[in-house]
């Protein structure tokens, strides 16, 4: 391998806790889910060329409450209380089941092709943290193979990190960031979006996707009877690395 590789790998993670800590913020709000976004977001803060999202977050995150938090994010993630920021892939595609099936099958697909099955618990695939967790995960295995698999190997995991942003979060994350930055001022959420932008963005640029075709939009008007996939019915939308099922011992 070049001698920077160490230096690429490095980077890499780095990458990884950005996409490690939103996956936690835009998941279910508990103690132990605060202790490590605070913990993350002081390792990310500190890095090399730190964007002021991050300070601002590892500020906000200093202060926050749970019941703050779980308050903030039933507003406006929960379709059942609120059509304003659906954090969930397939409703910025369409309301119809069917279709939303279709695009839920393809995400999964696209798991167990790198050895990733979420837990049964887990909710939907297309869930934001979700999809932010395999990021972290793609991130991590990436950074393994610069070190310890070669070329062919890098190539295989980005070719998945392509398909994972041209395909599915950088179609919609531009229209859930947008919608965030309105609604959620005066929150974390507001620099979180900032920064979930800004994560989409650098990945897309470093794997030189060139242009994303937008997802079609959100329309609450379509979503006759709101439903709801939050945790305010008991149900955890997030995956963390510790229930990922993986074909490998090491990313």
């Amino acid at each position: 391998m070049p001698p920077l590789a160490p230096a690429h790998a490095e980077d890499l993670e780095r990458r990884a806790v950005r996409a490690e800590l939103l996956a936690i913020l835009f998941g279910p709000a508990s103690e132990g889910a605060l202790a490590l976004a605070r913990e993350l977001s002081a390792v990310a803060a500190e890095a090399p060329g730190a964007q002021l999202e991050l300070l601002q977050l590892a500020a906000l995150l200093a202060q926050l409450d749970v019941p703050t938090w779980d308050s903030h994010r039933v507003q406006l993630f929960s379709v059942g209380t609120s059509v304003d920021c659906p954090a969930f892939e397939t409703a910025y595609f369409a309301a119809e089941a069917h279709r939303q099936s279709h695009r839920m099958a393809d995400l999964a697909g696209l798991y167990r092709a790198f050895g990733v099955v979420p837990a049964p618990s887990s909710g939907r695939p297309d869930d934001l943290p979700v999809e932010l967790e395999f990021l972290a995960f793609m991130l991590r295995k990436e950074a393994f193979a610069v070190i310890h698999g070669g070329a062919p190997r890098v190539a295989q995991v980005q070719k998945g990190l392509r398909i994972l942003l041209r395909d599915h979060l950088g179609r919609w994350v531009p229209l859930l960031a947008g919608r965030l930055q309105q609604r959620a001022a005066g929150t974390f959420f507001g620099p979180a979006a900032r920064l979930l932008q800004q994560v989409v963005d650098d990945e897309a640029a470093r794997l030189g996707i060139d242009a994303i075709e937008p997802a079609p939009g959100f329309d609450p008007a379509a979503w006759e009877t709101p439903r709801s996939h939050g945790p305010e019915l008991g149900v955890s939308s997030f995956v963390s690395l510790d229930q990922l099922v993986t074909g490998e011992v090491a990313p």
